[in-house]
């Protein structure tokens, strides 16, 4: 069986901006879609997930410019509400061509919406590009506080970043600490839903990514979700 489901091309990529691998968790690709596509007219802003007052507690926020974007890079392991931003984006911000990223089921939820968009009438059409992240499984941020704080000895305040690969959860902390836990234990944090979700690869998206430490390939373009209408 394909676990990639249908696509057009599965291409191996990472940016060659700097300012983007600076700020990036694996390759930038994200980040670099959006840039691109806010330069070349195919979306006036980007719905991402951008820090909050908690520390590595995601917010979902609109990237106009590439500096909003970098301010937003990099991944946070809980999930954000990007599809609560749409209406305001087009709204509030005045966008006609919105891009948006999420996780499979968001990108399920995006798609729900272009169909029988009850309560976002005559916002459906402006969505542009829809840009999915490969995800197995996600976490409450009671959880990730659980997991940083409890079993990493880590204060959510002092960490750099995080990092999924190998078979083991890892905090990067300023000071320069690494701490590590296997996944396996990350079981009983993860949110009912995951358990049941049938879709790890974000087959309804324009173009899906993942991180290059994956047995999947770093980014594919489904042929379900390809259409002219996306955490940086």
């Amino acid at each position: 069986m394909d676990v990639l489901g249908n696509y057009k091309s599965v291409i191996s990529a990472r940016s060659t901006d700097k300012d983007i691998t600076k700020k990036s968790q694996d390759g930038g690709i994200i980040t670099t879609l959006f840039a691109y596509a806010l330069e070349e007219g195919i979306i006036d802003g980007a719905i991402v997930a951008g820090p909050s007052d908690e520390p590595w507690k995601p917010e979902p926020v609109v990237a106009t410019t590439k500096a909003e974007l970098l301010a937003a890079a990099g991944t946070r392991y809980t999930i954000s509400p990007n599809l609560n931003l749409i209406k305001e984006a087009t709204r509030s911000y005045g966008l006609d061509r919105v891009g948006i990223v999420g996780t499979p089921c968001q990108m399920q939820a995006v798609r729900k919406a272009q169909l029988y968009p009850i309560g976002l009438r005559d916002v459906d059409d402006k969505i542009a590009l829809a840009l999915g992240i490969f995800c197995m499984e996600n976490l409450s941020y009671q959880a990730l506080e659980a997991i940083v704080e409890d079993h990493c000895n880590q204060k959510m305040q002092s960490v750099k970043k995080m990092d999924i690969g190998k078979g083991k959860f890892t905090v990067y902390t300023e000071r320069g600490a690494v701490s590590q836990m296997p996944l396996k234990l990350l079981s009983k944090y993860v949110q009912p839903g995951c358990n049941v979700c049938l879709d790890y690869v974000a087959n309804l998206a324009d173009i899906s990514r993942t991180s290059p430490t994956s047995p999947a390939a770093p980014w594919a373009a489904p042929t379900a979700g390809a259409r002219s209408s996306c955490g940086a």
